[in-house]
Protein backbone atom coordinates (compact mmCIF):
# COMPACT_ATOMS: atom_id res chain seq x y z
CA UNK A 1 0.00 0.00 0.00
CA UNK A 2 1.43 3.36 -1.08
CA UNK A 3 0.94 6.18 1.36
CA UNK A 4 0.37 9.57 -0.22
CA UNK A 5 2.48 12.45 1.00
CA UNK A 6 0.58 15.27 2.66
CA UNK A 7 -0.03 18.30 0.48
CA UNK A 8 2.32 21.23 1.06
CA UNK A 9 0.97 23.86 3.47
CA UNK A 10 1.82 27.54 3.07
CA UNK A 11 1.67 30.07 5.88
CA UNK A 12 1.52 33.81 5.17
CA UNK A 13 0.95 36.95 7.25
CA UNK A 14 -2.63 37.45 8.43
CA UNK A 15 -4.92 38.78 5.68
CA UNK A 16 -6.09 41.53 8.04
CA UNK A 17 -2.48 42.69 8.51
CA UNK A 18 -1.77 42.75 4.77
CA UNK A 19 -5.05 44.59 4.14
CA UNK A 20 -4.36 47.15 6.88
CA UNK A 21 -0.88 47.88 5.54
CA UNK A 22 -2.22 48.28 1.98
CA UNK A 23 -4.97 50.59 3.26
CA UNK A 24 -2.38 52.73 5.06
CA UNK A 25 -0.31 52.85 1.86
CA UNK A 26 -3.36 53.95 -0.13
CA UNK A 27 -4.15 56.62 2.46
CA UNK A 28 -0.63 58.06 2.28
CA UNK A 29 -0.59 57.96 -1.52
CA UNK A 30 -3.86 59.90 -1.47
CA UNK A 31 -2.39 62.35 1.05
CA UNK A 32 0.67 62.87 -1.15
CA UNK A 33 -1.49 63.68 -4.19
CA UNK A 34 -3.78 65.91 -2.12
CA UNK A 35 -0.71 67.87 -1.02
CA UNK A 36 0.33 68.18 -4.65
CA UNK A 37 -3.04 69.77 -5.48
CA UNK A 38 -3.03 72.11 -2.48
CA UNK A 39 -1.69 75.60 -2.72
CA UNK A 40 0.96 76.35 -0.14
CA UNK A 41 1.83 72.82 1.02
CA UNK A 42 5.29 72.85 2.59
CA UNK A 43 8.28 70.87 1.43
CA UNK A 44 8.38 69.06 4.78
CA UNK A 45 4.74 67.97 4.32
CA UNK A 46 5.66 66.46 0.92
CA UNK A 47 8.72 64.75 2.40
CA UNK A 48 6.70 63.36 5.30
CA UNK A 49 4.03 61.98 2.99
CA UNK A 50 6.69 60.56 0.63
CA UNK A 51 8.38 58.85 3.59
CA UNK A 52 5.15 57.14 4.65
CA UNK A 53 4.35 56.15 1.05
CA UNK A 54 7.78 54.51 0.80
CA UNK A 55 7.45 52.87 4.23
CA UNK A 56 4.00 51.37 3.70
CA UNK A 57 4.78 50.36 0.10
CA UNK A 58 7.88 48.48 1.31
CA UNK A 59 5.91 46.84 4.14
CA UNK A 60 3.12 45.87 1.75
CA UNK A 61 5.56 44.28 -0.70
CA UNK A 62 7.32 42.47 2.14
CA UNK A 63 4.14 41.08 3.74
CA UNK A 64 2.67 40.04 0.38
CA UNK A 65 5.82 38.13 -0.57
CA UNK A 66 6.62 36.50 2.79
CA UNK A 67 5.69 32.83 3.12
CA UNK A 68 6.71 29.63 4.89
CA UNK A 69 5.82 26.37 3.12
CA UNK A 70 6.04 22.92 4.72
CA UNK A 71 6.40 20.14 2.14
CA UNK A 72 8.13 16.78 1.74
CA UNK A 73 11.33 18.53 0.67
CA UNK A 74 11.51 20.61 3.87
CA UNK A 75 10.69 24.10 5.05
CA UNK A 76 10.74 26.66 2.25
CA UNK A 77 11.05 30.29 3.29
CA UNK A 78 10.28 33.03 0.78
CA UNK A 79 11.27 36.62 1.55
CA UNK A 80 11.86 39.71 -0.56
CA UNK A 81 15.32 38.69 -1.62
CA UNK A 82 15.46 34.93 -1.47
CA UNK A 83 13.70 31.62 -1.49
CA UNK A 84 15.42 28.78 0.31
CA UNK A 85 14.44 25.29 1.36
CA UNK A 86 15.83 23.76 4.54
CA UNK A 87 15.53 19.97 4.71
CA UNK A 88 13.92 18.77 7.93
CA UNK A 89 17.09 16.80 8.79
CA UNK A 90 18.95 20.14 8.99
CA UNK A 91 16.56 21.58 11.60
CA UNK A 92 18.10 21.25 15.05
CA UNK A 93 15.47 22.84 17.30
CA UNK A 94 12.67 25.38 17.50
CA UNK A 95 12.71 27.99 20.25
CA UNK A 96 9.34 29.51 21.15
CA UNK A 97 9.66 32.97 22.68
CA UNK A 98 6.39 34.41 24.04
CA UNK A 99 6.21 38.14 24.72
CA UNK A 100 3.68 40.88 25.33
CA UNK A 101 3.60 41.69 21.61
CA UNK A 102 3.08 38.11 20.46
CA UNK A 103 5.07 34.95 20.00
CA UNK A 104 8.34 34.66 18.12
CA UNK A 105 9.72 31.38 16.81
CA UNK A 106 13.41 30.77 16.10
CA UNK A 107 14.04 27.75 13.90
CA UNK A 108 17.67 26.75 14.47
CA UNK A 109 19.20 24.95 11.50
CA UNK A 110 22.66 23.76 10.48
CA UNK A 111 22.77 26.75 8.12
CA UNK A 112 21.69 29.39 10.64
CA UNK A 113 18.45 30.59 12.14
CA UNK A 114 15.06 31.33 10.58
CA UNK A 115 12.46 33.33 12.44
CA UNK A 116 8.74 33.92 12.20
CA UNK A 117 6.14 35.33 14.55
CA UNK A 118 2.49 35.30 15.44
CA UNK A 119 1.96 37.74 12.56
CA UNK A 120 1.70 34.59 10.41
CA UNK A 121 -1.73 33.05 10.16
CA UNK A 122 -1.54 29.54 11.62
CA UNK A 123 1.82 30.17 13.31
CA UNK A 124 1.18 27.51 15.98
CA UNK A 125 0.34 24.90 13.36
CA UNK A 126 3.46 25.87 11.41
CA UNK A 127 5.56 25.35 14.54
CA UNK A 128 3.90 21.98 15.23
CA UNK A 129 4.49 20.83 11.63
CA UNK A 130 8.15 21.82 11.75
CA UNK A 131 8.67 20.06 15.10
CA UNK A 132 6.85 16.93 13.92
CA UNK A 133 8.50 16.71 10.49
CA UNK A 134 11.98 17.41 11.91
CA UNK A 135 11.30 14.71 14.54
CA UNK A 136 12.18 17.05 17.42
CA UNK A 137 9.72 15.45 19.85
Amino acid sequence: MVREAPAPETFRPWVALRTLVMAADTLWIGTFFALALMQGATKSAFLSAAFFVALFTACSIFYNRLSFTVSDSGLTVRTLSLERTVPFDDILRVDVLPSILGTSYAVRTRLGSLTFSSLLAGHQRLCDLIVRRARLR
